[in-house]
């Protein structure tokens, strides 16, 4: 289930779940591994942080070697990956390197995490090990769309993007947006809603072409003028659909729109060419 809720977005049911369950359970009866990446996929730093340094005791080695083994090494791939920590990175890499070329199961396929090559890549990435990461990443594109694994496709895409968009060599941004546009495809297909928010938010961020004009506020249609105004006040994509009552991919094609007709970059200069227009109080 938590599979599941991760993929659908819900992870903001969790929290007061896992307070519970730390407060109350000794401390071996916590399974750390999954802890830090719920931590990690909240964005909650600090508490990742602590549960990833108790894992990375001794480069890994405490970590029992059972059934669940694996499983603790592509969750602690994803926290070392959200904390950057390249020395760790190479410890975690050294520990996966022996299953390159393999599909991670656990258990009697119980649940399946896809290439192991993607886990690799990850690593790679970051400690800027660009080639490595180039050539794992391509790897499991090629092993997870052969499966027919479609959401480790997708997450495959978004993360060989983000790795391509760090390295920033000629064609690289180019080659990033077509794998984020492909894997917000198959999000949408799959109801996958936070990595879906992820792909949006990457792809908002790219350049928009440079107008032959100052944008004005006149080429916004009543709703754009709209979703800008929420921009403008700090809200999230997820925000201004409920507010307005519109789907997520709706309030992202918005966003483009705005960006492009104003000449605006990302949400900052949109948000500031909405206080210019006077369409917030402050």
């Amino acid at each position: 289930m938590f599979t599941l809720r991760r993929e659908q977005g819900r992870l903001q049911e969790v929290p007061p779940v896992i307070r519970h369950a730390v407060q109350t359970s000794p401390p071996g009866a916590v399974w750390r591994p999954g802890l830090a990446v719920i931590y990690s996929e909240l964005g909650l730093t600090r508490e990742a942080r602590m549960e990833f340094e108790h894992l990375a005791a001794d480069n890994f080695t405490t970590i029992p070697q059972d059934a669940l083994w694996v499983a603790c090494m592509v969750y602690l791939v994803e926290v070392c990956t959200f904390l950057g920590d390249a020395r760790r990175a190479a410890a975690l890499y050294h520990c996966l390197t022996p299953y390159e070329g393999y599909n991670i199961v656990v258990g009697p396929t119980a649940v399946s995490y896809g290439a192991a090559a993607r886990y690799l890549g990850m690593l790679a990435a970051t400690m800027s090990y660009w080639e490595d990461a180039q050539r794992h990443f391509e790897d499991a594109l090629a092993m997870n769309a052969w499966m027919g694994a479609r959401p480790w496709l997708a997450h495959t895409q978004y993360q060989y993007a983000i790795m391509l968009l760090a390295r920033s060599q000629p064609g690289d941004r180019e080659k990033a947006v077509s794998l984020l546009d492909e894997a917000l495809i198959t999000a949408r297909e799959l109801g996958m809603r936070a990595l879906e928010e992820r792909l949006i938010a990457r792809l908002e961020q790219r350049p928009a072409p440079a107008p032959t004009a100052l944008g004005l506020l006149e080429d916004l249609s009543p709703r754009e003028v709209e979703v800008l105004r929420l921009l403008a006040a700090g809200k999230s994509n997820r925000d201004i659909a409920d507010a307005l009552c519109i789907s997520l991919s709706t309030v992202a094609s918005h966003v483009r729109h705005i960006l492009t007709k104003t000449g605006c970059a990302n949400r900052t200069e949109a948000a500031a060419y909405a206080l210019r227009q006077g369409l917030t109080e402050h």
